[in-house]
This record gives C-alpha cells, structure tokens and sequence, in this order.
C-alpha cells in the first residue's frame, strides 16, 4: 500500500542524509475528509477485552462506538483501522493547517497502545510508525553505521512529532523522531528522525529519512 514521502530541513547534528528520492511507506485505507469530529472518547472497552465476550474485538468496538454516539466520521475512522487489521480509534486531533496528525489508540494491543496518522487533505491516513525502516532507509549510510554498531536495536513506535516549518512551495515539511532501542526496558540507542513533506492543499508527497541521532 504505497504512499509518498518527504524532505524536510531541520537543524540538529546529523550522521547522513538519504537520498531525495520518494520512497514508499505504509499507508491506510482513505477514510475520506475528516477533522476533529473523528475523535471519540473512549466508553469502557472492558467487555470487548473480555475472553467470555460473544463478538470479536473489533467488531464489539464498532458497536460500543455506535451505541455511544460516536460521530460518523470517528466511526468511519475506526472501520479504515479494523480493514487494516489495527483495531483501533482516533483520540486526539492536531491541525496542521490543511493535513492534521491523529493519535490512535489500540485498545487491544499488549504493548504500543498508541500511534499517530499523518492525515492528508485528501483523506489518505500514512501510519508513521509502520514500516518506518525501508528497504531504501536501509541503504543509507547513516543506517549502515548505526545497524553496525548497534545490530539489535529497533525502532520503537509511537513516533514523536517534533515540529513543522513552511516550505517555499507554500507546503510545509513535519519532523517526526522514534527512539531506536534494543528492548522494552533498554535506554535508547539513537533516534530516527524522518520528514514528510505536505504540499500547499493538504496532500502528503514524500517521505525521507533525515538522520540517525
């Protein structure tokens, strides 16, 4: 499921850069326009967690959702997330100016309960913690020395959103940064620092990975 990313100019010391081209990344569904009223705030989940519950927990969300009110655009969230096989619901909402980052949460989940779509203006939902070590970031040299030094550490979601600034075009670019670790309970390694570059209407074009800090 390919989407494009970004380039993105920030100041911090870095290792390398990877090359400008577009690579692919993971992205959802497109669950349409959307903004703030996809938020749902969460009712108890307990029952769909429950090893007796009759439905399974995707499909008792759903409901819960809907026989709470949930708004449609937060139930149309919630159904783009089940289809990729990651139950789960918008919670929070963060314009930036026509794109938005919406954190998800995973009601389901034994660890990571969290995670954060970078939404375009067209409603294309990219999951910037999936997949965020490709193939071509694999390449890079900055990735070479750091794999080479510490061969077991992984990246460990949920991203970190650092900040945005506007690019000339009239778009903007988004710094995200994910700790880099070795296991759950380790210190971090490094951090991966990756942008994505959002054009002037709200649509997301490409992806680069920055640096290895």
């Amino acid at each position: 499921m390919p989407t494009q990313f970004s380039r993105y100019v920030f100041g911090c010391a870095m290792l390398a850069l990877s090359s400008l081209a577009a690579v692919q990344a993971a992205s959802l569904p497109p669950i349409g326009p959307v903004d703030a009223r996809a938020v749902w705030q969460e009712r108890s989940l307990s029952a769909c967690r429950s090893e007796h519950s009759s439905t399974a927990p995707d499909v008792c969300l759903l409901r819960t959702m809907q026989r709470s009110g949930a708004h449609p655009q937060a139930i149309a969230a919630a159904r783009m997330l089940v289809k990729a096989n990651n139950a789960g619901f918008i919670s929070a909402w963060r314009p930036l100016g026509k794109a938005a980052l919406a954190t998800v949460t995973y009601p389901f989940r034994a660890n990571t309960n969290e995670g954060t779509l970078l939404i375009g203006s067209d409603g294309a939902a990219i999951d910037v913690d999936e997949g965020s070590v490709g193939e071509e970031d694999r390449a890079t040299p900055a990735w070479r020395a750091f794999a080479a030094a510490h061969p077991d550490s992984v990246p460990f979601a949920p991203a970190d959103f650092v900040g945005s600034t506007a690019t000339s075009d009239g778009g903007q670019s988004v710094l995200f940064s994910t700790p880099l670790i070795t296991c759950h309970a380790c210190a971090e390694d490094g951090a991966l620092l990756v942008a994505y570059t959002i054009d002037k209407a709200g649509i997301v074009r490409e992806r680069k990975l920055l640096t290895i800090k």
